[in-house]
This record gives C-alpha cells, sequence and structure tokens, in this order.
C-alpha cells in the first residue's frame, strides 16, 4: 500500500509512506497457528490413546516445522519504506524485520527512474549523483507505478531534472 502523509511543522516536505500488502496481521496468523495446532492434536489424540504414542512426537515435530516455516514467511514479506522529500534533501529509510536502512541525497539532482524487469514487472529507482536505489520492491506491480508518479510528483518542483524525461510509465 503507498500513501502521502502530512508532515507535522514543514509544509514543504512531502513523506511517501510504502509497505507491504500483509492480508494477515501477526496475531491472526497467530491464531490461525493455534488452531491448526488445535485440529492436529484433536486428530492425534485417539492413536495416543490406543497407546501408539509415537504418533504424537510425529505430531509434535511436524507442528514445530510448520510453526517455524510460518515464521520465515511472515517475517520475509514484511517491509516498509519511508521517503521524505524536502527541500535540501531525500530520505529513503527501508525498514525489514529487524533491519533498518536509510539513503539520503540531495534533492536538487535526485529523479525517479523505471525499468521495465525480465517478466515485465516494473522497477523503481532513485537516483542522484551516481548512486541508485530500488524502492518498493515488495509492492505489486500496479502500487509500483503509483509510487513512481507520487514520487515524481514530490521531485517535480524540486529536482534539476526534466520530469519528462524521467518517468515514462504505462498502466496496464
Amino acid at each position: 500500500m503507498v500513501e502521502l502523509q502530512p508532515v507535522k511543522g514543514s509544509s514543504n516536505s512531502v513523506v511517501i509512506e510504502a509497505r507491504s500488502n500483509l492480508s494477515m496481521t501477526l496475531d491472526r496468523l497467530m491464531a490461525v497457528f493455534a488452531g491448526l495446532c488445535a485440529i492436529t492434536l484433536l486428530i492425534v489424540a485417539w492413536p495416543v490413546i490406543m497407546g501408539l504414542w509415537p504418533v504424537l512426537l510425529v505430531a509434535l515435530i511436524h507442528l514445530a516445522i510448520v510453526g517455524w516455516c510460518f515464521r520465515l514467511a511472515w517475517r520475509g514479506n514484511w517491509a516498509r519504506e519511508r521517503i521524505e522529500i524536502d527541500d535540501d534533501r531525500v530520505v529513503v529509510e527501508h525498514f525489514r524485520a529487524g533491519q533498518q536502512a536509510r539513503s539520503e541525497w540531495p534533492v536538487a539532482w535526485a529523479r525517479v527512474q523505471t525499468e521495465q524487469g525480465r517478466f515485465r514487472d516494473l522497477h523503481v529507482f532513485v537516483s542522484s549523483q551516481g548512486r541508485r536505489q530500488e524502492v518498493g520492491g515488495f509492492l505489486p506491480p500496479r502500487e509500483r507505478a503509483d509510487l513512481a508518479r507520487l514520487l515524481n510528483n514530490a521531485l517535480q518542483p524540486r529536482t534539476a531534472w526534466n520530469a519528462t524525461q524521467t518517468l515514462r510509465v504505462s498502466r496496464r
């Protein structure tokens, strides 16, 4: 999800926040896992009562592996980027589960570049003075196009680059 946020205290700053589309919160994921555990243990209860206790051991190992896979999948897909553009600089902060990165460029030479990937997916880059960084790589293609448009509109009055040269996005 890409959204433009108002900045408190500064009328010239623009903040664009891109968040990964996690349809399930961590609490909901834990509820699904608890339900899966309850159903699995109910199914295993009858063989355990009959004396086949190794079935319980196998079920517990299986649930531990499934829980670990859920954790890795949720943490691997959680991401957020905060892009702040003011009169002097462009700051890109990238947050992943347990990681944070920050890049800063002068706004006068910053520009938005888009490229088509191998499978016709759109990649959005912020570049300045020979450096470039991909932004919104975790977003679906349509939201990447929206992010490119928002970035271009926010940079256009502040940068020395011509906006018609920097953004070539076709919406499909």
